[in-house]
């Protein structure tokens, strides 16, 4: 065991150092990001926000550079049985370097999301990888052959070498768990005596979203292309969606996705579906209009198609229709490339307001600016994946996914900016910052926000008879969570939050009011299930 605490000890400084200069690498590829949107970044601010990082993302990112230089240095030492003990440092710094690149490319293959920002694009990719580079150097450097000898046969070096390891191990653990909030503050349950809860049917697959239907059935999606009719006993048939333009799907991100019925849905029949399009390199996000016509549907027609982007997650895709008759649909970021939620040029991480015929409303607020998209509402949203119209106020109201931290609950002005991902309170997954702001001049802020994150998944305003007490409260299924947020309001004000179906510990896609007044929720995955919730004597 003496001959090896030399080179754990070597393997974690390396560790160490990777995890550093890559932290610092990131930081820095971020600022440059912001800094072409014309920010002020000053030196201060700079260094405060390299150090959070350093506090929270480099404990991370050493973790990642342990698993990644450890087979790397394996390679290295075999490599260095046949070739010159002069060629050591390069050896090593190479298959480091090496094996931080292949780390990167993995996760980057794996993970949905863009779980290290910094390596999003070849140059900020190989300026991390770098970083490996620096840890094999210094491996190289601590576990050379007589220095490891010398170290592991001098006096007390149990001790000593037991007690660096132990500080390597320990500060940056340190430093996470004092820096990060891992937890927040849990709102209260509704008294669960208020209310009761009806199973209408079970067994769906990756449920989305639901609409009423006036003979009293509900429309419900699923994410792999089926649109089914329940009735209130459970029953339940296929609507065949025949002329349906090929869907996107990718599991649980994209597939059907959203169903609304016209305003004038007794007199034409028509509803509204989102859903994917394209290929997993380029896909985005489809509206169509269709007439419901008995167990089908019949004179499909593709109303609009957003932005493509090159990955597929974070796509939006929720719909809903404007005091006017307009419709608006939310879309996402494009997930790596999350800045073109700034870019009025194109359809992502934006509002978008069509008419009924897919076309652009002439008082639309980016009309007649050169270089943007007619269609834009407003921008700066991440993945706004909930919307509802307050009937009471005519407020859009959405709710959004942050990334780590930074759910909001954002009320739409036309032609506002609602910051992503310049003004957050949110950070990267792996506890990284995405902005060094909170708030800025010139960008809406949220109504509320939620950090640590609940993952909102859908929105309803209730407005029915059967809870008179809930009237205007917000509802807003989550999925992270496990529940449905309650969130009192008194007027447009926020008052307090509580939760429904908590007990459950169920996945939450999609809440709606029934015009009846009850509430109707749908749970997430493959095992989905539609409940009903209605008042229990005496309750309400």
């Amino acid at each position: 065991m003496k001959h090896y605490l030399p080179h754990i000890a070597a393997l974690l400084a390396a560790a160490i150092a990777t995890g550093v200069v890559a932290s610092i690498v990131q930081t820095q590829l971020v600022f440059n990001e912001l800094s072409g949107f014309g920010i002020p970044l000053p030196a201060a601010l700079r260094a405060w926000t390299t150090l959070e990082d350093l506090a929270m993302f480099g404990p991370v990112m050493t973790g990642i550079a342990f698993a990644a230089l450890l087979p790397a240095i394996v390679v290295a030492q075999r490599i260095m049985r046949i070739t010159p003990a002069a060629w050591r440092n390069g050896v090593f710094a190479a298959a480091s370097l090496a094996g931080v690149w292949v780390a990167f490319w993995m996760m980057r293959s794996v993970i949905p999301m863009p779980a290290l920002p910094g390596t999003r694009g070849p140059l900020g990719h190989i300026l991390m990888s770098l970083a490996g580079g620096v840890g094999g150097v210094l491996y190289a450097t601590m576990s050379a052959p007589g220095r490891a000898t010398a170290q592991a046969t001098a006096p007390g070096w149990p001790w000593r070498h037991g007690v660096l390891a132990a500080v390597l191990l320990l500060v940056p653990a340190l430093l996470f768990f004092t820096t990060v909030r891992l937890a927040g503050d849990r709102p209260v349950d509704t008294p669960a005596a208020s209310y009761q809860v009806q199973t209408v049917t079970s067994g769906l697959n990756r449920p989305w979203s639901l609409a009423f239907l006036p003979d009293g059935r509900v429309l419900v999606t699923e994410m792999g292309g089926r649109l089914l009719a329940i009735a209130a006993d459970g029953t339940r048939s296929e609507i065949a969606l025949d002329g349906l333009a090929p869907i996107f799907r990718q599991g649980g991100t994209a597939g059907l996705m959203d169903i609304a019925l016209d305003p004038q849905f007794d007199q034409n029949g028509w509803l509204y579906l989102t859903m994917g399009y394209g290929v997993a390199s380029a896909n985005g996000t489809r509206v169509v209009r269709a007439r419901l016509a008995d167990d089908r549907i019949e004179e499909v027609r593709v109303l609009f198609d957003t932005t493509p982007k090159a990955s597929a997650g974070n796509n939006g895709g929720r719909i809903a229709f404007l005091a006017d008759g307009t419709l608006v649909l939310t879309v996402g970021d494009g997930s790596a490339r999350r800045e073109e939620a700034q870019n009025p040029a194109n359809h992502l991480g934006a509002v978008i307001r069509i008419d009924r015929e897919g076309r652009p409303p002439a008082d639309n607020p980016f009309i007649g600016q050169p270089g943007t998209a007619p269609e834009l509402y407003s921008l700066g949203h991440r993945n706004a994946q909930g919307i509802a119209v307050d009937p009471t106020t005519g407020d859009l109201l959405l709710s959004e996914h942050g990334p780590r931290g930074g759910d909001e609950i954002n009320c739409i002005v036309a032609g506002g900016n609602y910051g992503w991902p310049l003004v957050t309170g949110g950070i990267d997954y792996p506890f990284a910052r995405v902005t060094p702001f909170r708030r800025l001049q010139g960008y809406q802020d949220p109504m509320l926000e939620w950090t640590p994150s609940i993952a909102p998944a859908g929105l309803a305003v209730y407005d029915g008879d059967l809870f008179p007490a809930w009237r205007g409260n917000l509802l807003v299924p989550a999925l992270k969570e496990r529940a449905v947020r309650r969130v009192l309001r008194d007027g447009r004000r926020i008052v307090g939050q509580e939760l429904l179906l908590a007990d459950l510990d169920e996945r939450i896609r999609d809440v709606k009011v029934a015009p009846d007044g009850s509430i109707h929720v749908l749970t997430d995955g493959v095992e989905g299930k539609l409940l009903r919730l209605t008042p229990r004597a005496g309750g309400v």
